[in-house]
């Protein structure tokens, strides 16, 4: 692992956190984790502001436009004129689709940030659980730990990541620019499996895991990423890894694939 971050522009310390596998540069001014950052902010699946690709993104941020994901959506029309290869059609596009992304789902906006371990379904999740930006980053360990699929490394960097202070300034930005961040909490789900969180791992011989997920959610299962001293239960199919020996360790109700057709068909 390199200890310096290789941007020659950086060279800021380069660590790994204890049980993961990647290596980060911790430097909060790195050009690459800006680039990084801003590309997932406006890509798909996050706040989707078509037009604003990679090109863009590294020519803005060169330019000075942008030093954070929240100044997108201070762009003006003018300044993205003056841009190199910048006509009308494309600037007016751009600032359209800006507009429209102030008006994406909360959960799009939280996964958009990019926090550490917080894909798109676990920051649907959090949406739907707190409602509001404001008491997400408001939750203490304990209430996020409480959610279903959140474990305690996901809880942590949720945690820490709304107690950074560059985290706040972006937050405020994108507040004071009209950001949406609320959105109506979803209904208690219902079905025969609600209020059961339910984690899948290893290869299943009669479908996909997505397909033994999709199935047990549609019967009111909550599908958690990683196992919890909250997951109600665990499915083992071929090549289990580590999860396997984390339910053991809480004593989590353990299901084999023949185990969990018999469920879905019985509960039909």
């Amino acid at each position: 692992m390199p200890r310096r971050c290789p941007d020659p522009a950086c060279g800021g310390e380069v660590v790994r956190p204890e049980g993961e596998a990647m290596s980060y540069c911790v430097n909060p001014s790195c050009p690459a984790q800006a680039f990084r950052w801003l590309t997932h902010f406006v890509g798909r699946g996050a706040m989707d502001i078509e037009g604003l690709g990679e090109q863009w993104a590294a020519v803005l941020l060169e330019r000075g436009l942008v030093k954070d994901p929240a100044d997108v959506f201070f762009l003006t029309r003018e300044q993205l004129l003056e841009l190199e290869r910048m006509g009308p059609v494309l600037a007016d596009k751009i600032v359209a689709n800006i507009e429209a992304a102030k008006k994406r789902p909360l959960s799009r906006l939280l996964f958009a940030l990019g926090i550490r371990h917080v894909g798109s379904e676990i920051a649907d999740t959090l949406a739907n659980e707190f409602g509001s930006l404001d008491a997400i980053a408001g939750a203490g360990r304990e209430a996020l730990e409480g959610v279903p699929a959140v474990g305690p490394k996901i809880a942590e960097r949720v945690y820490g990541y709304f107690r950074g202070e560059r985290q706040r300034r972006v937050i405020e930005k994108l507040r004071r620019a009209g950001v949406r961040m609320e959105q109506e909490r979803a209904a208690p789900t219902e079905g025969p499996l609600a209020g059961q969180t339910f984690v899948v791992t290893g290869t299943l011989a009669s479908m996909a895991r997505s397909e033994a997920e999709a199935r047990l959610k549609a019967l009111g299962a909550s599908i958690g990423n990683s196992v919890t001293k909250k997951t109600t239960c665990l499915v083992v199919g071929e090549g289990p890894g580590s999860k396997l020996q984390k339910a053991q360790e809480y004593g989590t109700k353990l299901m084999d694939e023949q185990e969990l057709l018999r469920l879905l068909e019985s509960t039909k």
